[in-house]
């Protein structure tokens, strides 16, 4: 009962905040409320500030829980937003699991898919994802601190990556996709944040990769591109997203993000690309 309560009183905190309301950018089609956006985060700071920021925008309502919190039946949100750091129990795992395939919108943020995660496997087959250990021989994870993460648009003309999307600049990337060329991208930039290398496909071409990331390891000026800064897959009647920027609150600050992040709760399918 106490965790229902302050369910409801974070919901309405964030409502209030969101003081000028305004019809959001398109597509979803129905009505100008178009449902609630559920968060689940151990670490509330910065998954408050994106969620202040989108709510002004209009057409959601946003509600805040810590995995204690979620409700243990998530059906009926537009999306969750899953931004969990540390130990996951099953229980949580499992309803989020359950809500994607059941025909959930389910968006991972940054170590919502990191070392941590290795504890849940269920999880990592869910998300075609494996993390070797720090220790491996080759291909051991990694995380960069205190880089700029650049986020480079590796598919241009997908509604998610472009729709109303204000890009920084153009970069020049390599695909890590190889055999590849290098070539110019749109790009926007992330300062003094971290960067997670080596997080492992194992699902073949099931995944649409949306975003590569740029980055230089401080430490030894070595320069890292990996084509997974952002990417979405179906799983069961629903879809799962991935994206890699959120270590601090200023990252979900960046107009670019942030509105990546909408038309990814606004995104009408994939026919639509």
């Amino acid at each position: 009962m106490k965790a229902q309560v302050l369910y409801w009183a974070v919901s309405v905190a964030l409502l209030a905040a969101a003081t000028p309301r305004q019809q959001g950018d398109t597509p979803i089609t129905r009505s100008e409320y178009a449902g609630l956006v559920l968060l689940v985060a151990d670490e509330q700071g910065p998954v408050r500030v994106l969620a202040e920021a989108l709510a002004p925008r209009g057409r959601f309502e946003y509600r805040i829980v810590t995995p204690a919190e979620m409700p243990p039946v998530l059906a009926g949100h537009h999306a969750v937003f899953m931004y969990i750091h540390g130990a996951m129990d099953r229980q949580t795992e499992h309803a989020l699991i359950e809500y994607a395939k059941q025909g959930g919108r389910l968006v991972i943020l940054h170590h919502g898919i990191a070392s941590a995660r290795r504890n849940n496997p269920d999880w990592l087959d869910l998300t075609g994802i494996r993390i070797l250990p720090v220790d491996a021989p080759a291909g051991a994870w990694r995380v960069i601190h205190n880089t700029t993460h650049t986020v480079v648009n590796l598919a241009p003309g997908h509604f998610i990556t472009t729709h109303n999307v204000p890009y920084d600049r153009p970069a020049a990337y390599l695909s890590s996709d190889q055999p590849a060329v290098e070539a110019t991208f749109p790009a926007f930039d992330l300062p003094d944040t971290e960067v997670f290398l080596n997080q492992h496909f194992s699902d073949g071409r099931t995944k649409t990769v949306l975003f590569g990331f740029r980055c230089t390891d401080p430490q030894t000026g070595r320069t890292f591109m990996q084509d997974r800064a952002g990417w979405l897959k179906p799983a069961g009647a629903g879809w799962v997203f991935y994206y890699q920027p959120g270590h601090k609150a200023e990252d979900f600050q960046h107009p670019a993000y942030l509105q990546i992040l909408f038309n990814t709760l606004i995104w009408p399918g994939p026919h639509a690309r």
